[in-house]
């Protein structure tokens, strides 16, 4: 086990220098390092009685590769950095972006009520008591209700475009509703992260500031943070009272994944449970499963066997086969991480979807870099180099329904903005 806490190291001092020295905040490298490796190595440290301290070789193996892998890449694309909005240069609507601007939001809010009702027959589950979330997903409308990423970035984008707050209200709206009507937190801190992305990238910054925009832009800075810390707070207090059966009962997170770690990070056990403790799942089904390997990666590339060819509903193929069985911790902590997938259907080359899901990201960067008036990939790639922070958790990577939305997120955004110099056109 020495070895992952060198390859952690490894990979936080590359990180370090890429996102401190490079500054260059949005490399693949920031979500690969707070998104897997610190759940990696806060596994390590064993701050829960349920973790299985069996030794697996194969567990060493599956951690190192993905850091070898990660390492390499980083090495090879940190220089460059996804292309920002020059002084000169602002986001305006087209004339197709504008005609469907009024019926985007109401498209998105109005589908997932619907959905809500097709799976509960309540508009707002959640609230009453039923959880659907990771349980229920209508046809041919979840590939509209898992995009909410294209509708978050459309609002952004609009009131970039028009300054007008009521694309704000919607975005609210948008990256809350989850949480309010199926209770399902893991899609809003996605949210979250995905619009700290899209604002880091095309907020632009001026090469030279007063000492008067300098004081607002660090005060705006803090905000967003004590924003961000304010909702992590509300969030695990939020996750223990769900837990807690919306307080009819004594549980609390830390108690059902048997919190042994210090009692002033007690607050971190929602978290050591949803990310951390997936790798303990990861291990035990390593150790303990037998499986066939595939060889095609069915499970793997969900995205486009299930949300594409729809083998599951053509040729009877189980959507979720390879976690039929799983052994998991506890049922707070009952997901064996997105590596999982991979390994189920390759095996010891479950790195292949890994370099693939990097390539995919290499290509939305280039040709983010290359963009001048349009943003159409630089969306793209805040939307995809996301997913690597997610994938302690589930296959984030190739969700089922990722392709099919993305297609249609790649769709909308190339034709509903472009980039003018000063103000030649706005509609």
């Amino acid at each position: 086990m020495f070895g992952i806490y060198i390859f952690c190291f490894l990979i936080f001092t590359l990180w370090g220098y890429v996102f401190f020295i490079r500054k260059n905040y949005l490399h693949v490298i920031t979500f690969i390092s707070l998104g897997i490796f610190i759940p990696v190595l806060l596994y390590q440290f064993n701050w829960s009685s349920l973790i299985n301290t069996s030794e697996s070789s194969m567990y060493v193996y599956v951690i190192m590769m993905i850091a070898l892998i990660s390492l390499v890449y980083t090495c090879f694309t940190y220089k460059k950095k996804p292309r920002k909005l020059a002084i000169n240069e602002k986001i305006v609507f087209t004339k197709f972006g504008a005609s469907i601007a009024p019926y985007m939001n109401i498209l998105f809010i109005g589908l997932y009520l619907l959905e809500n009702y097709m799976g509960s027959e309540s508009i707002i589950p959640g609230l009453v008591g039923i959880d659907i979330h990771n349980k229920y997903s209508a046809p041919i409308i979840s590939y509209i209700t898992n995009a909410s990423f294209l509708f978050i970035a459309f609002d952004y984008l609009a009131y970039k475009s028009t300054k007008k707050k009521k694309y704000l209200v919607f975005l609210a709206i948008i990256v809350f509703i989850p949480v309010i009507t199926r209770s399902s937190r893991f899609v809003m801190v996605m949210a979250l992260i995905q619009l700290l992305c899209l604002y880091s990238l095309f907020e632009k910054e001026k090469k030279e500031k007063t000492a008067q925009e300098k004081k607002k832009s660090k005060r705006r800075n803090r905000a967003i943070f004590c924003v961000l810390i304010a909702l992590m707070i509300t969030l695990n207090l939020y996750t223990n009272y769900r837990m807690s059966g919306y307080g009819k009962y004594d549980i609390t997170y830390s108690k059902m994944t048997k919190w042994t770690g210090p009692d002033y990070l007690t607050w971190m056990s929602p978290f050591y449970g949803y990310f951390a403790l997936s790798f303990n799942n990861l291990k035990i089904n390593l150790l303990y499963r037998q499986v066939e390997c595939n060889y095609l990666g069915i499970y793997s590339f969900a995205s486009l066997y299930f949300g594409l060819f729809q083998i599951d509903n053509l040729f009877g193929v189980d959507g979720a086969g390879q976690i039929r069985g799983n052994l998991i911790t506890s049922g707070s902590a009952n997901v064996p991480t997105g590596f999982w997938d991979f390994y189920y259907d390759f095996g010891v080359l479950f790195f292949i979807p890994l370099i693939v899901a990097l390539l995919i990201c290499n290509y939305f960067f280039k040709k983010s870099c290359k963009e001048k008036n349009k943003i159409t990939y630089r969306v793209m790639y805040c939307w995809y180099v996301t997913y690597f922070a997610f994938m302690s958790f589930q296959n984030s990577l190739f969700m089922s329904t990722s392709l099919v939305s993305g297609i249609i997120m790649f769709l909308i955004m190339k034709n509903s903005f472009e980039i003018i110099e000063n103000e030649e056109k706005t509609y």
